[in-house]
């Protein structure tokens, strides 16, 4: 279609890969937006459904703000790499193709980014609804069970609704408990691209996160508005856990991937001695829990199960139920095998 056109303050990437269903939808969110200096680059992973035509049909009305990129299937980070190559615009939003955002959402981003040159990043919540019945799941992803977040208790700066945080603990939050600013929810500066600062194109669902801990330990400002600005629909082909049905292997898959980042970042990026313990205890709750109890264990794969709960140990081994949870079940297998 069109060459990335320039002049546009916000570019936006929609990575999608047969989503053709989604994508009529997505157009239409993007096309309410308040706020309209933008351009969409569109990074095809190598689809085989409709998704060319869709894109096509509505570059009559778009022009040269809609960008097509067509790959071999390589995944959704290396589309949103892609998608980085064709940037032109001094803020970067990440659109998913099966959501959509509010119509406020680029209007708000950029009221604050423009307004305060030491924040790098912005984002509102998430509403989550099932897709199939349109029933709301989660009135906002900042609350669980109607409580707040562990970020919400950080210090912030207040400038109207925005809350820039200032706390110095913002970096161990991210690691134990996450801000919740990911990718579709968010706009960032493009300069924290910079430097060849891109995701890992193997990654299949968490390096975002593990981006964020980078610009963190970088020194990058966040901020976020309370209400939300995107509409998460949770459906069976959702690549995140929180997709409505996770198979042992998606499971293994997810956290396996993080632990594996984490490992990572133990031994690359510069923290402090607080923050390097937070990213240990993580490491141990990935490999112990999420990998060995809630899925190899709960599957009835018991050597896998032990051999995570080992790693787990090994990785910050001052958690008592942990010790307890691994002794109980060496007993349990010792005993199945005597039987």
């Amino acid at each position: 279609m069109s060459a990335a056109p320039a002049g546009h303050a916000v570019s936006v990437i929609l990575p999608t890969y047969n989503r053709a269903r989604f994508l009529p939808d997505a157009f239409a969110s993007l096309k309410e937006q308040t706020f309209a200096d933008w351009h969409v680059i569109v990074v095809d992973d190598g689809s085989t459904d409709d998704t060319q035509s869709i894109v096509e049909w509505h570059a009559q009305t778009l022009g040269p703000r809609l960008h097509y990129v067509y790959q071999q299937n390589r995944g959704a980070y290396a589309a949103r790499n892609t998608g980085l190559d064709h940037v032109t615009g001094r803020y970067t939003a990440f659109f998913d193709s099966d959501d959509l955002w509010l119509p406020h959402h680029l209007e708000r981003c950029v009221t604050a980014l423009d307004a305060h040159p030491d924040v790098d990043w912005v984002y509102g919540s998430c509403r989550q609804i099932d897709h199939a019945t349109g029933e709301t799941l989660e009135p906002s992803t900042f609350h669980v069970a109607g409580q707040p977040r562990p970020f919400l208790g950080l210090q912030t700066e207040r400038d109207g609704d925005l809350h820039i945080i200032r706390d110095p603990g913002a970096l161990e939050c991210q690691i134990l408990h996450g801000l919740y600013c990911g990718l579709q929810n968010s706009m960032m500066r493009t300069r924290v691209f910079e430097g060849g600062r891109r995701f890992n194109p193997r990654s299949k669902v968490v390096d975002d996160e593990l981006f964020v801990i980078r610009l963190l330990a970088a020194g990058s400002r966040f901020a976020y508005y309370m209400d939300p600005h995107v509409i998460y629909r949770v459906h069976t082909d959702n690549s995140s856990g929180s997709a409505t049905d996770v198979s042992l292997a998606k499971h293994v898959q997810i956290y396996g991937e993080l632990a594996e980042g984490l490992e990572q970042l133990v031994s690359e990026v510069q923290v402090k001695p607080r923050e390097r313990r937070a990213l240990m205890k993580r490491l141990g709750r990935e490999y112990f829990w999420h990998l060995g109890y809630v899925g190899y264990w709960q599957a009835g794969k018991r050597r896998e199960a032990l051999d995570m709960f080992r790693r787990g140990l090994s990785a910050w081994p001052w958690h008592a139920s942990a010790w307890k949870t691994y002794l109980l079940a060496r007993l349990r297998v010792a005993m199945q095998g005597a039987s």
